[in-house]
This record gives C-alpha cells, structure tokens and sequence, in this order.
C-alpha cells in the first residue's frame, strides 16, 4: 500500500494514512475520474470493512484532503449511525480535527495551509462547495489549458465539459449567464467551473 500511495499523497502522510485505514477498518479504492463526485464513503458492517474511494487523477494535495473528509465520515459513522446529518456538526467536528492533525504532519505550502485554517472553521460538504479551498488545491495540479470561468473576459469563447462551447454572459450571484452556442441556449455556470478559454480579448 505504502508503495502505492507514493503516487497519490506527499510522502510524510502515508504512515498517518495506514494508521487511519487500520484504526477505523478502512478499504481504500482509488477509482478512475468521475464527474459528479472526487470521493465517496459506504458504510461496512461486521463482517465488512468500511469502503472509501478517491478518484486518482487528483493532485496530492486534492487527494489527501478528499480522503480526509471521507474518512472522517467512517468515523462519524462508528460513533453515531445514521442518528446524524451526514455533514452534520459531528461530521464537521471530526474533521477539522483530521485537518489540524494533517496541517501538523504534513508538509503543506503556506498559502495552502492558509486556506485548510480557513476551511477548518466552517468546513463545507465538499472542496468543490468550498470556491476558495477549491481554486488553492487547483494550483497544484499538472499543467493544462484550463481556467476558472470567472477569470476569463465576458463575452469570450470557452469550451465546458470538453465539448460543448459557450460564450460567458453576466454573473448573477455564484454563476456567470453563459450561451451555448450550438444549442442556442443559455445555461448558467459555476464561477469556478474549470474550462478551456477559446478565444482571448
């Protein structure tokens, strides 16, 4: 496992993560990218362990933060069942608690950690709910044509889901009016959707 994890997490966490997989009869699955979730936990029973997935195309940063918060819902879970919310205040106490011991341990940049001591105050269900935690763990990922939504002009050109092109519109709140041009239609999009800027002002 150690051997394994070397590609996924910074190094100085992988003897914590044994522990926390050990102690809280955890299986781990790293699971190829997924759209609509970065991890998810399913209770065990007895006889079964625990089962945590993370999706392995995630920075190391993003990854460890991913798992921390699925096993803090393994955690919470032993404790209390299904007699709490799911990101309830037990859930959000276990773990900022996780984060602080990961803050401690691992090797985080500064301006990382800046953002997880922000997040550990009001933590939310996940990074992606979290636009600012969300864009620092982003930092980190390899090198690619993708943007934030909110960081291109308005009125550009961005492809969406490696496909679908749209030109930006005006923001209303958290989403920016953008227009699918082949559909002739607007939709609205997260302003921190990831997209491939088409054309520059």
């Amino acid at each position: 496992m150690s051997e394994v994890l070397k590609k996924y997490v910074p190094a100085e966490a992988i003897s914590l993560i044994g522990k926390w997989l050990i102690e809280n009869r955890i299986h781990l699955r790293i699971s190829k990218p997924r759209k609509t979730k970065l991890g998810d936990f399913r209770p065990g029973n007895k006889k079964q362990a625990h089962r945590i997935s993370v999706n392995g195309d995630l920075n190391k940063f993003h990854f460890l933060i991913t798992f921390t918060h699925e096993v803090a819902h393994a955690i919470t879970w032993d404790r209390y069942k299904r007699s709490v919310n799911p990101h309830g205040v037990e859930w959000k106490t276990c773990y900022s608690q996780l984060l602080a011991i990961l803050i401690n341990q691992v090797n985080f940049p500064v301006e990382l950690v800046k953002e997880l001591k922000i997040h550990m105050n009001q933590p939310k269900a996940s990074s992606c709910s979290d636009p600012r935690l969300y864009k620092a763990l982003n930092r980190y990922n390899p090198e690619s044509d993708l943007v934030f939504l909110e960081e291109i002009p308005e009125g550009d050109l961005f492809i969406f889901n490696k496909s679908r092109t749209f030109r930006k519109g005006s923001k209303r709140r958290t989403r920016f009016e953008c227009f699918d041009v082949n559909k002739k239609r607007m939709y609205y999009v997260s302003a921190h959707a990831e997209v491939i800027h088409v054309n520059r002002s």
